[in-house]
């Protein structure tokens, strides 16, 4: 049986890097680890004693207990509103840009932004996202560069361009909304956070934190082939966002 499973692991690795079209991406090696670490405890099991093997499935009992139980807080956030509300402003969070070419998982989220944004002309949005170290241009400027290319004005677009997470992204997004607003965050604004679907709870969670009173949800899409790898990469990131304390500037 964990032969079947650490295969299937180490399968998904490799479909994932084709998808990608590269090897170097750090979170899917988890599941070619995890798939030769499957296969090297069945070959190696019969040498362990009862009462550790015993150990070692219930703790793994527990922990998959666990993980189920956070990954349906992040399923209940990927259910659309029930009605769409009229955004003040819509937060798009930024993700990878490879040189100048946009990810698809961040096209996804823009393309989600377009769609709002040619149903409610009064909205601005904010587009947020930093350099990373590898990408030739800020996320923010990719982004705001794709929106105004299919059509929405520059005149309701902002830029942020320093955040490194998501953390960042609504923390520094704020500060422009504020500044845009003449003044502070009043809870009567109402901010639409633009992410994946798998990303909504935790970037919801964490736009309380930042103080944002007024947050709804404007989801995108995920690829089909990311979504077991994107769904347990947010299980760690749910965690941190649960372990690491808000960190508050104002």
């Amino acid at each position: 049986m964990l032969y079947t499973i650490g295969a299937l692991c180490i399968i998904y690795y490799i479909v994932i890097c084709l998808y990608l079209r590269r090897w170097n991406s750090r979170f899917p090696r988890l599941w070619l680890v995890l798939g030769m670490a499957l296969c090297l405890f069945e070959w190696k099991k019969c040498l362990l004693e009862e009462g550790l093997l015993r150990g070692i499935r219930l703790a793994c009992i527990v922990f998959f207990a666990f993980f189920a139980a956070v990954e349906l807080l992040i399923l209940s956030g990927m259910r659309p509103p029930l009605k769409e509300k009229e955004c003040d402003y819509i937060i798009v969070l930024g993700a990878k840009v490879e040189g100048m070419r946009l990810t698809r998982a961040l096209r996804l989220r823009l393309n989600a932004a377009i769609a709002y944004l040619s149903r409610h002309t009064s909205t601005k949005a904010i587009v947020s996202g930093g350099q990373g170290h590898d990408e030739m241009v800020t996320e923010a400027y990719a982004m705001c560069e794709y929106l105004a290319g299919r059509g929405i004005s520059r005149d309701r677009i902002l830029k942020e361009e320093s955040s490194t997470t998501t953390w960042e992204n609504l923390l520094f997004s704020r500060k422009i909304l504020e500044e845009d607003q003449g003044g502070r965050l009043y809870g009567t604004v109402r901010v639409g956070i633009v992410t994946n679907n798998f990303h909504m709870y935790r970037a919801k969670g964490l736009a309380k934190r930042a103080g944002y009173q007024n947050v709804y949800a404007v989801t995108a899409p995920t690829s089909r082939v990311m979504f077991v790898n994107y769904m347990t990469r947010e299980f760690f990131g749910v965690l941190k966002m649960w372990i690491v304390p808000a960190r508050q500037s104002w």
